[in-house]
């Protein structure tokens, strides 16, 4: 499996770097931060809720991703991205299968940093237009709330994963949307006790390795070329 990392880039180009990777025809996992704390939507989410006023008022960008789910504020977190194509043989795994073997190795990655998280075995129904008001299937919980949060996609070449490992339990994705009255909080790993951003990639690095036979990419200069081409298709845009 291939692996890279990028720190601080837009979020259109943080998804298209994700969608664009299963043209590869090869296994990717990334880690990733992004530029600005950025609105994500799932592929098909309406952006007729969105409070685009506060979120030019405050800095903040929206994206909408390839793959499916509620929306996400992307801040204070770690971005993990796993593709994989269809000669692989996770390929054949269910949606809910993906979801609870690529789970599993991350609950192990944060136990062994000292984290009590707990992987879900049944989901819930949330009420809002936000990701992280409800675990769903085989996500990861600490102390009864989500603090990781995955989206999948899936063509008949490839898998894409990627989800949110919240550092900092934050509340302003309520402001990002005109339908949420109630106080929605998207709670991190802070609760138990705070990490260092790249202390937690290199546990979850070394977990991901002991399953997967890690090679770093030292250039990826392609990837970044080809995905800026993509990158306009997944900015989200007022109506």
């Amino acid at each position: 499996m291939k692996y890279f990392e990028t720190w601080n880039y837009p979020g259109d180009l943080n998804m298209a770097i994700d969608y664009i990777l299963g043209s590869f025809g090869e296994p990717f996992l990334r880690f990733y931060t992004w530029k600005v704390p950025t609105l994500s939507l799932g592929v098909n989410q309406r952006p007729k809720n969105i409070n685009f006023r506060f979120l030019k008022e405050i800095g903040y960008d929206c994206v909408r991703r390839p793959t499916g789910g509620r929306a996400v504020l992307h801040f204070n977190e770690l971005t993990y991205s796993i593709v994989i194509p269809s000669t692989h043989e996770f390929f054949n795994l269910s949606v809910l299968e993906f979801y609870k073997v690529i789970s599993q190795i991350i609950v192990e990655g944060l136990k062994r940093l000292g984290f009590p998280v707990e992987l879900t075995e049944r989901g819930k129904k949330g009420n809002t237009s936000a990701c992280f008001d409800a675990p769903s299937w085989y996500e990861i919980t600490l102390n009864n709330y989500k603090v990781v949060g995955s989206a999948q996609m899936r063509t008949k070449d490839f898998i894409l994963q990627h989800g949110s490992i919240i550092l900092e339990t934050n509340n302003e994705i309520k402001y990002c949307f005109k339908d949420i009255k109630t106080d929605v909080i998207q709670y991190g790993l802070d609760q138990h006790m705070k990490v260092d951003l790249q202390k937690l990639k290199n546990t979850l690095l070394e977990t991901f390795n002991n399953y997967f036979n890690i090679e770093k990419l030292e250039k990826i200069d392609e990837i970044i070329e080809k995905a800026k081409t993509a990158r306009e298709r997944f900015i989200c845009k007022e109506n």
